[in-house]
Formats: structure tokens, sequence, C-alpha cells
């Protein structure tokens, strides 16, 4: 329950449709409680004239009960009213704080860095905002909602069996206190229990995304056997879960019915006796049993409600789990006012830049001290795991130095407002990622107002216009998720267009054309080269030819720089450069 106090909030934002949704719960339960007393005086009546010969009191017996079901259904009809509008206001009420509360997990989600990232599964993120998000909601509405009615119902039905029979009062509610242990011991095991659902269906969920996303290596392994019995196996788990809450609840829903049965048969068999003792009415019995009856929903949903706050406790707590962490972007650690908005003119400087994997502890950088001038091409050369893409996302501040200092100009990056000055920046990574839209859309992306004729421009220049011309639908194909019905080339120089648009001043491409032949990868960097000319680019490549275009190029081995120079100075030193390009000459 503790967990659930996060949502105080929320209730303090909404107090007043609250108070007023409360303020007709009252009402509604004050009119369910008048046709009882009705009903009871009724009876009376009827017991009356049955012992009475005389035969006006029949008449008067038609016009009061006459009376009595007007006002009966009077009172139905305007308990009816109260309770609609107990529901528009709390249930109302629940909705506008999943709202928020979901609008608040995903700005959350958007500060935090990218090794929060790499270390939470994307589905499991995405269930603690829906599936975690909507038990919550059911806690502040339907929850609430019947936790109050009942507390109201109960306040004013014994208030009403005080005031006719203390002592009958006394023996119908003898089970209650039966009851309170019962929900205590049980109100645990649901938690326990429920908190195993949600993390079950969280791997579940995260199984059949990783699916979805991996399908074409899926059946290109032709695993498609393998993943489903691992489904199965996740399926399976999830169901045993669910079975093992089902079983605790289908032994407490019975347990509670069976507690108000045995209520309402004692109110029957110690009320009759009363009666005959003369010391209470048969209109007053009834009554009772009315109320007995009436409390036969409430105190059943008390088992209810127990596991809707039980497991809205478990979600809340996945939930909270994310929002109390901290590990946020660079451009979040500080108040807006004390970052830099800069202008990017000279160069970047890496001083003694060091980068460990939190995970693995794997050292990717290591002491790397280098300046990249404004409008100049540099590329990151070296073998495979030698730290290149590493230091280009350190570059866009998608990952944070574990040592040393990274300037732009001469401004510290922890000092720089990265939520403007990103915006400058335009990253190609060499894992793609294109939306579940149209390629116009996809490109259009990175910037919603460039003209038609400047779009067709880029995309030839590219080598991709007549590529898209021969698909049906050209620039409004649907590339499916992920860009599922495009090839690899395609879907980089997509993205690459998708950069160049927005004009940036830093250009970083990781590898971005690795799906293309040489030639037109060396082609399309001499445009990307032409067209922004005052641009810094920075890029890495494994095919060495196509960096003669580079103003520096940079050599990495094992997270170290151990060379740097030209194409030209690097060929006639005999370094790894120079040993990487002869062994791909050859194996051209």
């Amino acid at each position: 329950m503790g967990h659930l106090k996060y949502l105080n909030k929320f209730f303090f934002k909404y107090k007043n449709k609250i108070f007023t949704g409360f303020v007709f719960v009252v009402l509604a339960n004050v009119l369910a409680l008048l046709p009882a007393n009705l009903i009871g005086k009724s009876f009376n009546l009827i017991v009356n004239s049955l012992s009475s010969i005389n035969n006006n009191s029949n008449s008067d017996l038609y016009q009061s009960l006459l009376i009595y079901s007007s006002l009966l259904i009077l009172f139905a009809l305007l308990r009816g009213v109260f309770m609609f509008y107990m529901r528009q206001n709390i249930i109302v009420v629940s909705r506008d704080i999943e709202y928020d509360l979901k609008n608040e997990i995903y700005q959350h989600y958007q500060k935090l860095s990218f090794d929060f990232y790499q270390n939470n599964d994307s589905g499991d993120l995405l269930n603690r905002i829906t599936e975690d998000v909507s038990r919550v909601r059911m806690y502040l509405g339907p929850a609430v909602m019947y936790s109050f009615n009942l507390i109201t119902l109960i306040i004013l039905i014994i208030s009403r069996m005080l005031f006719v029979s203390p002592f009958l009062t006394f023996v119908v509610l003898l089970p209650l206190p039966l009851l309170s242990y019962l929900i205590y011991r049980v109100s645990n095991k649901i938690n326990l229990r429920s908190s195993k659902v949600q993390q079950t269906l969280s791997s579940l969920t995260n199984s059949v995304q990783e699916s979805f996303s991996g399908i074409r290596l899926i059946k290109s392994f032709v695993k498609e056997k393998n993943i489903i019995k691992h489904f199965n196996q996740l399926s399976n788990q999830y169901m045993n879960e669910h079975i093992s809450l089902a079983r605790v609840n289908s032994v407490f829903f019975p347990l509670v019915l069976l507690l108000v049965g045995v209520s309402i048969l004692l109110t029957v068999y110690v009320g009759g006796n009363l009666v005959l003792e003369g010391l209470i009415t048969i209109g007053e019995v009834t009554e009772f049993i009315i109320y007995v009856n009436m409390l036969t929903w409430p105190v059943t949903s008390v088992g209810w409600v127990t596991e809707v706050i039980q497991r809205a406790s478990a979600s809340q707590e996945r939930i909270n789990e994310f929002l109390n962490k901290n590990d946020f972007t660079i451009y979040s650690r500080k108040n807006e006012g004390q970052l830099k908005n800069i202008i990017f003119k000279e160069c970047i400087k890496l001083k003694d830049i060091c980068y460990v994997y939190p995970k693995s502890n794997f050292v990717a950088i290591n002491k790397i001290s280098l300046s990249i001038k404004r409008s100049n091409i540099v590329a990151f050369a070296g073998n495979i795991g030698s730290g290149k893409s590493t230091i280009l996302k350190l570059l866009t501040g998608v990952i944070v130095p574990s040592s040393g200092n990274l300037f732009f100009d001469k401004t510290c990056f922890q000092d720089i407002n990265w939520s403007i000055f990103r915006k400058k920046i335009a990253y190609v990574s060499q894992d793609v990622f294109l939306f579940s839209d149209t390629i116009r859309n996809n490109i259009l992306f990175g910037n919603k107002n460039i003209l038609d004729k400047d779009l067709i421009f880029i995309i030839d220049q590219l080598c991709l216009l007549a590529e898209i011309q021969s698909f049906s639908d050209g620039l409004d194909t649907y590339v499916g998720e992920g860009g599922i019905t495009l090839s690899g080339g395609q879907k980089q120089r997509v993205a690459i267009a998708r950069a160049l648009i927005t004009k940036p001043d830093i250009l970083i491409l990781d590898d971005a054309l690795s799906s293309i032949d040489s030639e037109t990868e060396f082609k399309i960097l001499n445009f990307i080269s032409k067209y922004l000319s005052s641009t810094t680019i920075v890029l890495s490549s494994n095919r060495l030819s196509v960096l003669s275009i580079c103003d520096k190029i940079y050599v990495l081995k094992s997270g170290f720089l151990i060379q740097e120079g030209t194409s030209k100075e690097l060929m006639q030193q005999d370094g790894l450069f120079k040993k990487l390009f002869i062994n791909q000459i050859r194996l051209t």
C-alpha cells in the first residue's frame, strides 16, 4: 500500500471533482436506505390491516401503499441520477489521472540515458506504461468509489439498525470480525501473486515484441518452432501465475458470501424470536433483512477491492521503480537556466576521454585526446570493436564519458543545453530505424518544411530516386515496421536523406553506408561534402578506400588512438591503416 502514496498528488489535483463524487455517493446511499424503512412500514400496515375487521382500514391501507409505492419509484429515480453523477466524477477522474500518469512516465522515459535503455527491455517499458497503469487506474476509480461507498453504507445502515434493535444488530454483525481477519490474511497473498503475474506478463510482452521485430531473422534461420516453443513456455508460466491468483480469489469470494448468508439466517431466526416476544415488529425484521441484503454486494466487493488495491500496489511499485531512476541524459541533469546555448564556430575537443560500458565494464575508449575543426570531414577507422561507434555516440551526447572532458568550442559538454544543441546535430547510426509510415514521412521527420523539389534532388543524389519510383506508390510507399519492406541499403539512404534535410552544423555517420557498394558510397560522400560544405562531418567506415575525401583520419585500436593524418599520410606509414587498406584491396 505504501507505493500508492505516490498517487496522492493526483488526488489533490482533482480534489474538487473527487469531493463532488463522494457527496453523490452519500446521497445515493441515503436514498438506498429510505426504501427499506418504507417497506418495513408497509409490512406493519398489512399485518395490522389483516388483524383488523374495519373496512375503512382497507381503504387507508391502499392509500398508504400507493403513497409508499410512489415514494419508492421517486427514490429509485433520484438514486439513479445520483449514481450517474457519482460515476461521472470519480470514474472520469480516474481516467484523467491515468492520462496524467502515462504522460509523466513517458516524459520521464525521454529524460533517461542511453545506458538505461541498454539495461532494460522495451517490452517491459511498454508493459509498465500500459498494463501497470491500467491496473493503477482500477484502484483510482472503481476501488476508491466502492471503498467509500462501503464505508458510508455501513455507517448509515448500522446507525439505522442500532436505532431499531441494538441486540439484533450485534447478532447480525457477529461474522464481521472473522471477515476482517480473512481479508487481512488473503490480501498479502494477492499482492505477492499479482507481482508475479505482472513480471511474467512483462517477459511475455518483450518476447512477442522481439519476435515480431526480428521476424526476418527468425524465418531466415528457420527458427519458427523454437520461437513458438519459447512463447508457449512463457504463456504457460503466465497462465500458471494467473491460476495461482485465481485460486486465492476462488476461496475468498465464496467465504465472504457464506458469512453474509450466516448474517441473514441470524436475522431471520433471532428477529423472529424477538417478534414473538413482542420486542420488535415484523416490519422491522423485514427492514433488517433488506439492510443485510444491501450489505451483501459492498461486503462481497471487499474481496474484489482488496484484490484491485493489491494488484495496483504491485503495479505502482514497478512504475515507481522507473520513476525513481535518476539516470538522466546529460541535458536533463541541470536546470535549463544553468545551461548554455552555444553556436558551434570553432572545433570539438576531446581531452583524455574514457568510456566504460556500465553493464559489461568493457573499456571502449581509453584516454583519447583529439580535435575536430569546424567544416572539416573527419573519419574514424579501425578494426571492429576498436571504439569507433562509441566515440561517435559521445559526440551526440547520447552517452556520457566515464572520465575526461568533451568541449564544443570552449564549452564543456556538461554545461551545454543539449535539448537545443541536439537540433544542430544529425546522427545516422549503423542500425537504421524507420517508422511504420511512408518513405516521404520518414524523410520529412527531419524537416517538415522542405520543398518537394529539394527533397527529390537529395533523394536523386543519394542514388535512391529510381528505386523509389519503381514502387507503385513512390514516396508514399509504406515501409512497414522498422522499414521491413526496404533493403538494407535503401533504409540507410532514407535515413541519410532524413539527416541531410535538417542542414545540420554537425553530421555524424556511423558506418551509415555499409550496405551500399563502395563506388556508390564514394559518390554519396562526395555529394554530402559539397551539399553541406560548411557542416562538420564526422564518420566511420570499414571501407578505407572511400576515406580519401577526409581532411583527417583517426585510427583506433582497442579503444586507443594509435594513428592520425590524411589517407595519403597514413598510407606512407607502416601502421594499422595501411595494413587494413592493403587487406581490403586484396579481398576485392
